[in-house]
């Protein structure tokens, strides 16, 4: 499907390189806006709003820089649901951080491959695909938080994922704000948890385009069969509780409750970071990583 990428560079030969990389890989039917700074960039952006779906921004430009840009962009709630990729020739923890305060979630640094580029390109494109078709079956859904004080469910697969995402955001006050941060959170716990892909793993299965068919491979293993992830919904006056549990060995979690600018250039291992920082008041990992409550003060 033909996507529309806002391209903002000073340098024309670094929009030709990148250009010419986009049609190398999985992005070559992609429309290009050309842009040479960022004030060039945000009329262009203001106009074309509805049809932009990933911006590609350099950092260091003349008239107004990238972050100048995305301070501007932040001010329209509309325009900052826009997913950005920051290129940058330092990858400083403190450059990197900062975009990630403002809200960049991919990054790529100079210079990069193809593979690299287009890998990342996805990657941000197929997320704010997903949340916008997220967000649009929940405001279509029927809201139904003060009907449910207790629930459980059982799911096995990443469609089960996105469908219950959408029903379970509908037992919290804000669904549009917890709806993406619930679909990372089971999402992770089938593919990580239940099937046991290793972070590695995914980076090259996503490099390939070849993630969905091992999902799919690997459901359909003997030892996956009676495999599944099992979610408690408790409201109390409080807060409301979404306990998740996989039948996997469990991981590491400390490491991705944040932003790391060690994973920044990564193509994905954003999404407990983005439900812990977006979606959720706070998350709690249990015992060896099995087990998480995603929690919303009440």
């Amino acid at each position: 499907m033909s996507r529309i990428i806002l391209v903002v560079d000073d340098e024309p030969n670094n929009i030709e390189i990148i250009e010419g990389f986009l049609k190398l890989g999985h992005n070559s039917s992609h429309e290009l806006i050309k842009c040479r700074n960022g004030q060039e960039a945000y009329e262009e952006l203001v106009k074309f709003k509805d049809l932009i779906d990933l911006i590609l921004l350099d950092r260091m430009m003349p008239i107004m820089s990238g972050i100048d840009f995305i301070h501007k962009v932040n001010e329209d709630p509309e325009l900052k649901k826009i997913p950005i990729i920051m290129q940058t020739a330092s990858n400083e923890p403190e450059h990197l951080l900062e975009g990630f305060r403002l809200g960049v979630y991919h990054y790529l640094v100079k210079p990069y491959s193809p593979t690299v580029l287009n890998s990342i390109v996805k990657s941000a494109i197929d997320f704010y695909t997903k949340q916008r078709e997220l967000t649009a079956e929940v405001r279509n859904t029927k809201t139904l938080f003060k009907y449910v004080d207790k629930a459980i469910f059982k799911i096995r697969s990443i469609e089960d994922a996105n469908l219950i995402s959408v029903s379970l955001a509908n037992l919290f006050p804000e669904p549009d704000k917890v709806v993406l941060g619930i679909s990372e959170m089971l999402i992770n716990a089938i593919e990580h948890g239940n099937l046991q892909i290793s972070y590695d793993k995914k980076s090259e299965l996503n490099m390939s385009c070849k993630w969905q068919d091992e999902i799919e491979t690997r459901l359909n293993l003997p030892e996956n069969k009676d495999k599944f992830v099992t979610i408690s919904y408790l409201k109390s006056n409080d807060e409301i509780v979404l306990h998740i549990k996989d039948e996997g060995n469990g991981f590491d979690f400390n490491k991705y409750l944040e932003f790391d600018p060690e994973r920044s250039t990564d193509n994905h291992g954003r999404g407990i970071a983005f439900a812990n920082n977006l979606s959720f008041d706070r998350i709690e990992y249990l015992g060896n990583g099995n087990e998480v409550k995603c929690v919303i003060k009440n």
